[in-house]
């Protein structure tokens, strides 16, 4: 009798959560987010914070309009990703050798400095992303954390956990911890084929806003264990995901096989099994063994001008593969017909959606 009152009381204390829970995705952020982009920054961080949370009595509004501030007015340093993370060079941090209380203060000073410093450049690496965000969360009294850790943000990492060189945050809303990565929502870069960053584009994707634990443990993974949110969810889990494409992971979920690191014996089929919210029309895969052309290429009309130019043979050696839909999921096969096989590329539409590493023996 005590264990089923035990068990009643563990449910009606945590009812409010779950409840919360399933509203996140139906809050109207339109107000906090029109509010976002008109409130300007006059280099009075505690006036900035109060305008863009004042109107809003709900802790989740107030979140949002500071998290659409931010990724709306901070643009990504890409040239001091440059200069420092690109040439394998750690940014100088907070350091102290004093005593505790004598450190805190410092330690205050110097992130206030720093935090200030993102706001006049209006740039920042994630670093400043997710300092600025703690901070003004702090001034209304909004716990959060900034979390260190590692980041999949290349196909070829398949079976590594990637760079420990990102920082994103946790935040606490009715009693529960919600992720974000402001840094990632506020648009991407390009790069040149050696990984040097070449421009950053702004463009807001609203994945990285209160991503569910197990979408965002795709491509994050954090370096102290208690910030994973996840069950028996470790480094070599993480690692063993496939790869996503940036542009792609918010739509696609991979259903089978279990892991992106798959072993097999030649002649074994490889039975893929894909949730994708986006509209497909051809599929097709690539491998190290056999890749399928380019369709076409450009061609230098003048020196401004240019004309893409089908190429019919590559039209003829394109390969493409059967598939079952049913709903929003894809059902395909791939037959291993060589030892050599290394790494397989599911394209949609000649889009690189999702790598997976094969080992085969």
């Amino acid at each position: 009798m005590i264990k089923h009152i035990s068990f009643l009381t563990l449910l009606i204390l945590s009812l409010p959560c779950l409840l919360f829970s399933q509203q996140v995705k139906n809050f109207d952020f339109s107000k906090a987010d029109t509010l976002a982009k008109h409130v300007k920054y006059e280099n009075d961080l505690n006036r900035l914070t109060k305008e863009l949370t004042g109107p809003f009595p709900e802790q989740i509004l107030k979140v949002r309009a500071i998290f659409m501030w931010i990724t709306d007015n901070i643009a990504y340093d890409f040239k001091f990703y440059n200069k420092t993370y690109y040439k394998g060079k750690e940014p100088k941090g907070f350091s102290c050798s004093g005593d505790s209380m004598g450190c805190e203060l410092k330690k205050n000073v110097w992130e206030m400095e720093y935090i200030n410093k993102v706001l006049d450049k209006k740039k920042a690496v994630c670093q400043g992303y997710s300092m600025l965000f703690k901070k003004m969360c702090d001034m209304v009294n909004i716990p959060a954390e900034i979390i260190p850790g590692y980041v999949r943000t290349e196909y070829y990492e398949i079976g590594t956990p990637g760079d420990l060189d990102h920082a994103w945050n946790a935040v606490l809303l009715n009693g529960e911890y919600y992720l974000i990565d402001a840094t990632w929502a506020a648009g991407g870069c390009t790069k040149d084929e050696d990984g040097k960053l070449l421009s950053f584009h702004k463009h807001f994707d609203d994945y990285y806003w209160l991503t569910p634990a197990a979408e965002f443990a795709r491509n994050h993974f954090p370096e102290d264990p208690k910030f994973v949110f996840l069950p028996h969810y470790t480094i070599e889990k993480f690692s063993a995901n496939p790869y996503y494409e940036p542009a792609e992971i918010s739509r696609i979920k991979l259903i089978t096989p279990a892991s992106g690191v798959i072993t097999a014996k030649k002649g074994d089929t490889i039975h893929f099994k894909l949730a994708y919210a986006g509209y497909l029309n051809k599929l097709q895969i690539n491998t190290n063994i056999f890749t399928n052309p380019d369709t076409g290429y450009w061609e230098d009309i003048t020196r401004r001008i240019k004309m893409w130019r089908l190429d019919s043979l590559a039209i003829k050696k394109q390969q493409y593969v059967k598939f079952k839909r049913d709903g929003d999921s894809y059902a395909f096969a791939y037959a291993v017909k060589d030892y050599s096989l290394d790494y397989i590329d599911i394209m949609f539409d000649r889009r690189r959606v999702m790598r997976f590493k094969v080992h085969v023996h």
